[in-house]
């Protein structure tokens, strides 16, 4: 399977990344739902992957990976080729912030005034920034007509960017975040109730980064985060982005599978070879 991530703009490509991202209440099922997406799609000869499904391969396409990997030890080449996906993904992360400077600054600037732990400020900014850079350089080396499927990509990025148990989500901020955001080709809206995914994020257990919440303070958590999905998908549909919703409460996995390969369908045709 060869594949690749995000969608940024506008950088080097080498083909047309078709980009599937998921968005929803954390534990709706947004995970297991794009892997189930991308394991249907590979069976059918579809060339669709997620972001870490992706990176070895893109790391291999590039000179380094071409020059140094045949000389690797094969026991020791998933390992290179992943350092040198995460070096090169590192190495994009300032393109991108001049590429999408307006973007970057509003990220920075909205960041520093949440009334949160500036530990989970930077790891919000940290990963953002992991985010922005793999997207470039898995844009940059990607093919045609291949198909990424993002669980948590920018636009569910604003959940991260505005959800706290301390903070009411402002719906300004949310809003001109997506203003900024790379746009996808496909927002696959999951959902589901919110009781659901709390009781999913309890019995599999809670993040760990959020394991010092009190049960009250984990439930104003995913309320917040519930408000912050409301407001970016209705600003998202406003803009024009294609947004589908699937609902992942207590239909089998069977037919929300069926959901979402009708979801896709555009895009599969697409990413069809072209007689």
């Amino acid at each position: 399977m060869s594949s690749s991530s995000g969608r940024c703009q506008p950088g080097p490509r080498r083909g047309r990344l078709l980009i599937v991202e998921f968005i929803g209440t954390p534990g709706a099922g947004k995970t297991t739902l794009s892997n189930e997406l991308v394991s249907s799609l590979q069976e059918d000869g579809i060339d669709a992957s997620t972001i870490i499904g992706a990176a070895r391969v893109h790391g291999h396409r590039t000179f380094a990976g071409q020059a140094i990997v045949p000389f690797t030890p094969r026991a020791l080449r998933r390992a290179f080729l992943w350092e040198l996906f995460y070096l090169l993904s590192t190495l994009h992360i300032a393109p991108f912030m001049l590429e999408h400077f307006r973007l970057t600054r509003f990220v920075l600037r909205t960041q520093l005034g949440r009334p949160i732990p500036m530990a989970a400020r930077r790891r919000a900014l940290y990963w953002f920034f992991q985010l922005a850079g793999r997207c470039r350089f898995l844009r940059a080396t990607s093919r045609d007509r291949e198909i990424l499927v993002v669980d948590d990509g920018f636009l569910h990025r604003s959940v991260n960017l505005n959800a706290s148990h301390v903070e009411k989500p402002d719906a300004y901020q949310v809003t001109a975040y997506v203003d900024l955001a790379p746009k996808p080709d496909l927002v696959v809206f999951t959902v589901a109730d919110r009781d659901a995914c709390e009781r999913r994020i309890r019995e599999r257990g809670v993040w760990p980064h959020r394991r010092h919440l009190s049960p009250a303070e984990l439930s104003r958590y995913l309320r917040n985060a519930e408000l912050v999905v409301g407001l970016a998908v209705q600003r998202a549909r406003e803009r024009g982005w294609t947004v589908v919703e699937v609902n992942n409460e207590d239909r089998g996995l069977d037919q929300v599978k069926r959901d979402l390969r009708e979801a896709v369908g555009p895009l599969l045709a697409e990413s069809s070879p072209r007689g």
